[in-house]
């Protein structure tokens, strides 16, 4: 299945590299590990302080328009 975009889905700029996918409704699904390391490597930070980054600058524009979505990992017991 192919998915349009919706218009006001949140595109992260420089963020490419941590997109794994996108809902039916046309919002992008960013790897909350993969964001993570981009960030660590864009920003040249550790990952404790690149996850607080994500958390001040990131987290908040899922309010913004669509907004996208973070799948993050999980573990099963």
């Amino acid at each position: 299945m192919i998915v349009e975009l919706d218009p006001e889905a949140i595109v992260l700029d420089g963020l490419e590299d941590a997109i794994i996918g996108a809902t039916e409704e046309g919002l992008l699904i960013y790897s909350f590990t993969k964001l993570i390391e981009v960030l660590q490597e864009d920003l040249g930070i550790r990952s404790k302080d690149s996850v607080e980054w994500f958390r001040l600058n990131i987290e908040p524009l899922q309010d913004q328009g669509s907004g996208f979505v973070v799948a993050y990992p999980f573990r099963t017991q």
